[in-house]
């Protein structure tokens, strides 16, 4: 694609505090190949107690706003008021894009049938060059499978989103309310009115792996609460919830053996670290889900005021 027909881009970035993987992230962004002139980065702070200026390069494209309301889609929602690229991409404080981020998501974009958005590839990087421990071993099999995500669920993780502004037009804004799925909310918004979306195997962010228990606690309390916001209220009935919690311990606990019959992770050591990590994140599910179920029964049967 000749120059003069490339689109102008807005990188969105939400963070809250991090400022030494933002400085990495943002680095990346300064050596992309696009085209400077036709390139701007947002990075909205949301409510960090570090000074993440110090993470910003001396470079004019680059210019960070605040957002006070709590969650990373109020953010992404304040960013894109701000911007003015023809296309909106998306990526985490923590991600670090390969020098062709752009230019290969572009090039997806605009190749016809021209999709609304594209998913990139997420490759999940560790400390020392490989997993060395269950939560780490966890994010290797299961951390972010975007091809899965875009061809078969309808949506793509926002740490690798790339977007036309006009399907945010038609589309609308992501939900603020939402603790965590508000990439799986758009997503299928988007399918849903006739939208399309494509993976791309070419446009690449490197994802830091959870090294910790504490950190897999998080993300896997922060994403059940996510889909608790969005769940039916025929998904909230007593028997839907005991078969949820049914599958989630039978899962914890089959995957001490089925993990043998699976290529990854290879030897006994790993396999055994990534058998434990699972019924850790599974478990942890199953009590989440018991616990959304006893609130929604107690929201049901709270008595309501007198008119």
């Amino acid at each position: 694609m000749v120059m003069d027909m490339l689109p102008t881009v807005t990188v969105i970035i939400p963070v809250r505090d991090g400022a030494a993987g933002l400085a990495l992230c943002l680095a990346a962004l300064a050596r992309q190949t696009y085209p400077r002139e036709l390139l701007e980065v947002i990075v909205v702070d949301n409510g960090s107690i570090e000074d993440l200026s110090l993470a910003l390069p001396a470079d004019q494209r680059f210019t960070m706003i605040r957002e006070d309301r709590p969650g990373s889609y109020a953010a992404r929602n304040a960013g894109l008021a701000r911007a003015t690229g023809a296309v909106l991409a998306f990526t985490d404080g923590d991600c670090v894009p390969v020098r062709d981020w752009i230019s290969a998501g572009v090039e997806q974009l605009s190749a016809e049938p021209r999709p609304d958005a594209i998913g990139g590839a997420i490759n999940v990087t560790f400390p020392r060059g490989r997993p060395s421990n269950g939560p780490q071993h966890f994010e290797d099999v299961q951390g972010f499978p975007q091809r899965r995500y875009v061809e078969e669920l309808n949506f793509s993780a926002t740490a690798n989103l790339m977007v036309w502004r006009e399907a945010f037009n038609r589309v609308g804004l992501f939900d603020a309310g939402l603790r965590s799925g508000g990439d799986l909310n758009w997503g299928r918004r988007l399918v849903a009115g006739g939208g399309s979306l494509r993976y791309c195997e070419g446009a690449v962010v490197d994802h830091p792996a959870r090294e910790t228990w504490g950190e897999l606690g998080r993300k896997t309390i922060r994403v059940a609460q996510g889909l608790a916001d969005q769940r039916a209220e025929h998904d909230r009935t007593a028997p839907r919830v005991v078969r949820d919690v049914v599958h989630e311990v039978r899962t914890a606990v089959s995957i001490w053996w089925r993990v043998w019959q699976q290529p990854r992770p290879e030897g006994a050591r790993a396999k055994a670290q990534f058998a434990a990590a699972t019924s850790y994140v599974r478990l942890l599910r199953a009590r989440l889900r018991i616990q959304d179920g006893i609130r929604s029964r107690g929201a049901a049967t709270a008595p309501r005021p007198a008119d």
